[in-house]
């Protein structure tokens, strides 16, 4: 009689144990059956395992859209005006742009409209960048798009923008972000679990600032933890760190050139642009990309404005926009492209919005032109 009651009992703990564990695997199905909307193409492989799935895509996408808006945007000459006030005034300057930033013409769907015209696959924004504002709602600080006179999220509206038309979605965060000294370490954690638990599926986190881990690599310590601890929130999260600092990153996104693959660049200026980068790269990379990053997928960022860095002249940088700076035309834009898939890299071309949060009339054009080319002729290869 009491071998018979433990027998029942070990039956009815079995069946229970049973009806449990498959009570957790249907839930583990469904929580992966809904697919970010930029993945919808890959759901067999989503299902089998996320990251895979955005990597896949990634590598698919070829063509992105990089935006620079800050409180330095608001100045007519951008990143230059910046630095000068900068020097006069001290912090100052970031509460006085502060008080002016309205964003009354930062549309979030036309930016995406005219991404998707373009036939670019993703965006990148820059969560925080020139004055240090951020440009979503945050518990670190009040200096945020949200406090400002603009009293708008960002992040949020164009978050939503991009879920309604299938485009995946890259925060770009600042230098110091990445670093994980005892300074730094709980903020950004904060930062990325905000950015992370509050917009809904995020394609990836763009990390900025990789000389700083050259330099000092002694304040990036943990940054291994932090990968680990974005892949927690969204498994489907890509991770980029420049040119890569630990190898774990999933692609790598160098300015302007993918050193060091020969190119026979369109003008002398660009090709000395090219060699000087080149010889610098040799140097401090040349280790590292041969250990870890050869054979990872690539993407090259470079402005649609005329930078020093790239072309040999203009203003030293082009992120941020700069009513004094020429734009490139549609050929210009066009060999940037070419350039890119003859590398089997993807390009990531960066307007900067103006002080409203208007994009640029000579971008839109160029665009929109580059767009209807792609749907007459396909990407260049």
């Amino acid at each position: 009689m009491k071998r018979n009651l433990i027998l029942f009992i070990l039956v009815i703990f079995l069946f229970f144990s049973l009806l449990i564990a498959q009570g957790k695997q249907k839930s583990k199905v469904q929580k992966n059956s809904i697919i970010p909307g930029y993945l919808c193409n890959y759901q067999e492989l989503y299902q089998k395992d996320p990251h895979a799935a955005a990597l896949q895509w990634f590598k698919d996408a070829k063509f992105g859209l990089f935006i620079h808006y800050a409180l330095a945007s608001l100045l007519p000459e951008g990143k230059w005006e910046y630095i000068q006030l900068l020097e006069k005034k001290g912090e100052e300057v970031n509460n006085e742009l502060f008080k002016k930033f309205t964003a009354e013409k930062f549309d979030a769907d036309f930016i995406a409209d005219l991404a998707v015209s373009a036939g670019m696959k993703y965006i990148t924004f820059t969560t925080q960048h020139l004055g240090r504002m951020f440009m979503f709602k945050t518990s670190l600080s009040d200096f945020s798009s949200v406090n400002s006179p603009a009293k708008r999220d960002l992040v949020a509206e164009l978050a939503e923008a991009c879920r309604k038309r299938n485009l995946g979605l890259f925060l770009y965060v600042p230098p110091e972000r990445a670093r994980t000294d005892s300074i730094y370490f709980k903020e950004n954690r904060t930062v990325l679990k905000e950015l992370l638990t509050n917009y809904g599926p995020i394609a990836g986190i763009w990390f900025d600032g990789i000389n700083g881990f050259y330099k000092n690599p002694q304040n990036y310590s943990r940054l291994a933890e932090n990968f680990a601890f974005i892949r927690s929130l969204q498994p489907q999260c890509l991770i980029s760190f420049k040119e890569g600092a630990l190898g774990e990153e999933d692609f790598i996104t160098p300015e302007h050139f993918l050193l060091p693959t020969p190119v026979k660049w369109d003008t002398e200026l660009r090709q000395e642009r090219w060699e000087i980068r080149l010889e610098r790269w040799t140097k401090n990379n040349k280790e590292r990309w041969e250990k870890y990053f050869k054979y990872k997928p690539a993407e090259i960022n470079t402005t649609m404005q005329i930078c020093l860095g790239r072309d040999g002249i203009g203003r030293r940088g082009g992120w941020i926009n700069d009513e004094a700076t020429r734009h490139l035309e549609a050929n210009e834009a066009w060999f940037l492209l070419k350039v890119a898939r003859s590398l089997k890299a993807n390009l990531l071309l960066n307007i900067g919005l103006r002080g409203d949060g208007s994009v640029h009339p000579a971008d839109i054009r160029v665009l929109r032109k580059i767009g209807k080319r792609i749907r007459k002729h396909g990407f260049p290869e």
